[in-house]
């Protein structure tokens, strides 16, 4: 008898199990649900068997294509601890936890089993987004401005401004978000009890903006504001900007298609600092955002120790909630946030180019950190720089230590100027607070501060106030002079400065200690180019030390090509001797109280027998080896010197020596051997006769080329044949006649000559004289380029 079968029902799926429908930047077409049908148990004939139900109940989430999850188009695949990472997981053994302060969002370990189990990420199940406007309420309105509305409903990017009394700034704040070439985006302005016209600035960005919101509470800080602006944010990655600021144009679009590109969980980016209207690199952002690093972490890079700011950067959202990040309710909150988020984030994206301009404020007293001295502020710093420290202990310990040592010389320098004008409890709680810090720092990150950032910690550390306020005035008065140093200690191998309280049993015997710190300096005060040779006068030294107490130590000069590690010529090498005297054994050395002098024949010493070799950048370095000190130092120059405005300084055919100021103001001498050269230049009627050498066997047919001395002008290559003769073996020489009919446009040009095998050898022009010629009612000037090569340039007189 046949059996009877329901027909199937399909329900709709459940809202969890598929998660909420979110917008992506690229839509597909609705995938197609087959019909369910009955299945078939194995052995059963047709007909035969219970019936089936389809299973839609417990439906498991429909999986999408990679491209349709954030970061599934060319992400890269992610180790097992990123994905342990973005799914919100406890690190293994041995590996980072969660972070004991920071709150775990309630449905954090559903998102995270659904985002497992291939179902939408963790960011589309946290609190409920904005409702999607109806279609039809849009089309009423016109029609870019529908457009617009339709494309922020649910928006990539969520940028928080929190605001409190900054009606002079907020306003070049939001324009510079408005102006960003991401418009994909929502501004969610946080008004925190502001009394002056700060919210009526918001206001009317949202009135006009309909990607702009504003959020009103009352006054709790900065921290809260941020809450409670990331809590209404609906995009996918999220970002902070303090109202004060300026954000560059293209910032949001670098971190979020960065983001977008390599799947990490936040992008960060360099900072300048803007005042006056002027914008300088940020300090504090130099090292960590040298280079742009993708995919990184700040145990593989530990210079994102200083990237303590929140509003350089952009965050996966599903990252944010997935870890529960808040920020506290006090002064400098950044920090606690930011150090745990590096620790704790799967990858990091670094990127060198600026994407924050950090106003210093001209009006002196309204930022936190222009209010540095005040007791809260100063208790609330250090309360940030106990707790990061806490955690790195606990999650990431080798990063302890650098923490350690930046605190120490920014945070607790701060807390001992304010403990020296502090009096009573004020005082009381921030000792408390500061000895409590210093109390975990281990010895070996005491010894890596400066000396002088050591004794004012000590002093702080111990509770000497008095003595704390002699340092800290010797600080002031003694930065820009050279304090005295000796040597000491048994061996006579630990050096230590003269700095107050130096002997003081109260003190470690370290706390002098600037064996580390010595840097040896030179400086060639003179340069003179005469009778085809380049002589060197200048001075070494070592700051602090007297000649005396240098005695015994062996000092070398030498000419090193390329920087510290490459070939080197040895200038003389000297043993010093007490007292002030002349080195009689060493022509050209002298010593005396300023230091150890010097006047030597630089162009005697390179190896310009061998001009090859010999070509590229040198400088000359000094080194000082002795009482516990290796020490060297690459020689500076004065730009000023009028030996550098005389150009290249010819030694010999075809061999010339350049000196030049590079960075630093290290002194660098140029050698430029050319491998082929024009010694003779004559202007015809239509054109040029040039001839000379070439260091090579080439054959008789040949070209001299000219080609473009700037590839962006625009200009082609024309090439003329040249004659070629063998001098002997390895020279040659050649003429060839250069139309200048035949010159496109263009306004420089570089000759080069040209062999068989394609080869192409620069030439250089080895003569004291330029030479001028016309054609065409063009006038033409042939000259010697800055590196040598001879080079025609088309002379345009301004009438």
């Amino acid at each position: 008898m046949a059996v009877r079968r329901r027909a199937a029902v399909r329900r709709p799926p459940s809202p969890l199990a598929l998660g909420p429908r979110r917008r992506t930047a690229h839509r597909h077409p609705a995938r197609a649900v087959r019909p369910a049908v009955r299945r078939r148990r194995p052995g059963r004939g047709q007909g035969a068997g219970r019936r089936h139900r389809p299973h839609t109940r417990h439906r498991r989430p429909v999986r999408r294509p990679a491209r349709d999850l954030p970061g599934g188009a060319g992400r890269p695949r992610a180790d097992a601890r990123d994905a342990d990472r973005r799914a919100g997981q406890d690190r293994p053994a041995g590996g980072q936890a969660d972070r004991p302060r920071a709150r775990t969002a309630p449905d954090a370990p559903q998102a995270a089993q659904d985002q497992e189990e291939g179902g939408r990420p963790a960011q589309d199940l946290r609190a409920p987004r904005r409702p999607r406007r109806h279609l039809a309420a849009a089309n009423r309105c016109p029609p870019g401005e529908a457009r617009l509305r339709r494309s922020i409903d649910v928006p990539l990017l969520s940028v928080v401004v929190p605001f409190y009394n900054v009606e002079k700034y907020i306003d070049a704040c939001l324009a510079s978000i408005a102006a960003q070439t991401l418009t994909d985006l929502e501004v969610i302005c946080v008004d925190d009890g502001s009394a002056d016209g700060s919210a009526g600035v918001a206001a009317a960005w949202a009135a006009r903006d309909p990607r702009f919101r504003m959020l009103t509470r009352p006054n709790a800080g900065l921290g809260p504001a941020r809450d409670t602006g990331a809590a209404a944010a609906t995009g996918r990655y999220l970002a902070f900007a303090d109202s004060d600021d300026v954000v560059p144009p293209g910032a949001y679009d670098l971190l979020v298609g960065s983001l977008e590109r390599t799947g990490s969980d936040l992008a960060c980016g360099n900072v300048r600092r803007l005042k006056d209207g002027r914008l300088t690199q940020s300090w504090a952002h130099r090292e960590a955002f040298a280079r742009t690093l993708p995919r990184t972490h700040i145990t593989e890079h530990p210079g994102l120790v200083r990237d303590r700011m929140a509003w350089n950067k952009v965050f996966r959202r599903a990252f944010w909630d997935a870890r529960g990040l808040s920020f506290p309710a006090r002064m400098y909150e950044d920090q606690p946030v930011m150090i745990p988020a590096h620790v704790l984030a799967g990858r990091v994206d670094v990127h060198a180019e600026p994407v924050y301009h950090w106003r210093e404020r001209e009006d002196g007293g309204g930022s936190i950190t222009q209010r540095r001295l005040e007791p809260d502020n100063v208790r609330d710093r250090l309360l940030s720089v106990a707790e990061t420290a806490t955690f790195l202990a606990e999650h990431a310990p080798e990063l302890k230590p650098p923490l350690d040592a930046e605190s120490m010389e920014i945070d607790l320098l701060v807390a001992a100027e304010a403990a020296a004008l502090l009096t009573g409890p004020d005082r009381d709680r921030l000792l408390d607070l500061a000895c409590g810090y210093l109390d975990g720092v281990d010895e070996t990150t005491w010894r890596a501060v400066p000396a002088l950032t050591r004794l004012r910690l000590r002093l702080l550390h111990r509770r000497m106030i008095p003595e704390l306020r002699s340092a800290l005035a010797f600080a002031e008065r003694e930065a820009a002079t050279e304090v005295r140093v000796r040597p000491g200690g048994m061996t006579r191998r630990r050096w230590y400065a003269d700095y107050p309280l130096r002997g003081d049993r109260r003190l470690p015997a370290d706390t002098h200690d600037v064996t580390g710190e010595l840097r040896l300096r030179g400086s060639v005060e003179r340069l003179s180019f005469q009778a085809g040779g380049l002589r060197a006068h200048g001075r070494i030294w070592l700051p602090g030390a007297a000649l005396d107490d240098l005695a015994g130590a062996r000092l070398k000069l030498a000419l090193r090509q390329g920087g510290r590690d490459g070939r080197a010529v040895p200038l003389g090498q000297w043993r010093l001797a007490p007292g002030a005297r002349e080195y009689a054994e060493a022509a050209g050395i002298t010593a005396d109280a300023e230091g150890i002098g010097f006047d030597l024949d630089l162009g005697r010493a390179l190896p310009l027998a061998d001009g090859l070799k010999a070509e590229g950048a040198w400088q000359i370095r000094a080194e000082l080896e002795g009482h516990g000190l290796t020490l060297s130092a690459g020689l500076t120059a004065p730009a000023s010197d009028p030996v550098f405005g005389k150009g290249p300084l010819r030694l010999g055919a075809g061999l010339w020596i350049i000196p030049c100021v590079g960075n630093h103001r290290r002194l660098r001498l140029r050698v430029r051997c050319a491998g082929a050269a024009v010694t003779r230049c004559v202007p015809g009627r239509a054109g040029l006769t040039i001839s000379g050498w070439v260091r090579a066997d080439v054959p008789p047919r040949a070209e001299v080329a000219l080609l473009p001395q700037d590839d962006a002008t625009g200009g082609k290559e024309v090439a003329f044949p040249a004659e070629v003769g063998r001098v002997r073996a390895g020279m040659c020489r050649f003429t060839a006649d250069i139309p200048l009919t035949g010159i496109g446009a263009g306004p420089a040009w570089r000759f080069a000559l040209r062999h068989r095998d394609a080869r192409t050898v620069p030439l250089a022009f080895d003569s004291a004289e330029h030479v001028e010629g016309e054609a065409d009612r063009r006038r033409f000037v042939v000259t010697r380029s800055g590196n040598c090569n001879l080079v025609l340039r088309e002379r345009i007189d301004q009438r």
